[in-house]
């Protein structure tokens, strides 16, 4: 039994008439850490709530678990949790009474939340605060809130749509952790991330979405595949001449100072002398998710022109 079944789906909000999901296809296998990337606006968080049965596709088939979102949507409620890109803990409530409160409106006995919620708060460091009111806690604590929530319930299924926006470094670590635990235990991820360090580390496998469209789906070993080059170099616009460096492989334009190269190895030290040469500032290093995000988008805007 897949997770999540999407066939063809499609969503229009009211008065737009550019859909923000376009024929979307996508399986989600059980026990699969599945995470959606694409740029603000791209429609990662409209299919989450699509899935989560917040909205009704436009058209096309969506199940979850085999249950058909418009057909059975609280029945899918009892098998997931959530935490929203854009929820916010309630003011005068304690981190405490949040995920204690939302345990037991789940199900869970008086022991059973106790438990459950001592232990989720320790393990994201905030049980020293778990008294104060969340109007009096950081905006890192708030989402940690949200975070300890959606993970303490025991789902089949679990929904994080940018679980670690706004959060420091270790506190980001602390939420992969649970993640991975969560996988652990057989619990299905669908995530949505702008961090690719975080969809490189946790996923299984990705599928990454550009104006409401899929573009490309795999695993990150099968995406960087998806440049055939294996060196990127990232060179100075000052004093860059296009013509002298378009033999050495695929230019990209990043949108700063810096214009990125992917070429190959055996080009290094002949691009090295002439950046050299021509007093470009460079740095060499390994292909990432990263660049093949930037990459695929590029080339998806482009062709996109052309149609245009």
């Amino acid at each position: 039994m897949l997770a999540i079944e999407a066939q063809n789906v499609s969503k229009t909000y009211k008065g737009i008439h550019v859909p923000a999901l376009d024929r979307i296809s996508l399986q989600v296998e059980q026990g699969q850490i599945f995470t959606l990337l694409g740029r603000n606006g791209a429609g990662k968080t409209t299919f989450v709530r699509l899935c989560a049965t917040q909205l009704l596709p436009s058209s096309g088939s969506l199940k979850v678990f085999e249950y058909d979102v418009k057909n059975c949507a609280k029945k899918i409620r009892e098998l997931i949790s959530i935490v929203p890109q854009e929820g916010r803990p309630l003011r005068a409530l304690t981190p405490w009474d949040h995920v204690y409160n939302w345990l037991k409106i789940r199900g869970d006995s008086r022991h059973e939340a106790r438990i459950k919620t001592e232990n989720i708060l320790q393990k994201l460091e905030l049980f020293n605060v778990k008294d104060k009111p969340a109007m009096n806690l950081s905006g890192g604590m708030k989402q940690k809130i949200l975070v300890a929530m959606a993970m303490a319930v025991n789902t089949e299924l679990m929904f994080l749509d940018e679980p670690t926006i706004g959060l420091d470094p270790v506190s980001r670590r602390q939420v992969w952790n649970l993640i991975q635990e969560l996988k652990k235990r057989g619990t299905t991820i669908l995530l949505t991330t702008h961090y690719m360090d975080e969809a490189e580390i946790l996923s299984d496998k990705i599928f990454i979405i550009e104006n409401g469209r899929g573009i490309k789906e795999g695993t990150v070993s099968d995406l960087r595949n998806t440049i055939p080059q294996n060196i990127r170099v990232d060179l100075s616009k000052k004093n860059f001449d296009v013509e002298l460096f378009k033999s050495y492989g695929t230019i990209i334009e990043t949108g700063t100072n810096i214009l990125r190269l992917f070429t190959f190895k055996s080009y290094v030290t002949e691009i090295s002398e002439l950046a050299i040469k021509k007093d470009i500032s460079f740095n060499i290093s390994p292909i990432t998710l990263d660049d093949v995000f930037v990459y695929l988008v590029q080339k998806k805007i482009k062709n996109d022109e052309k149609f245009v």
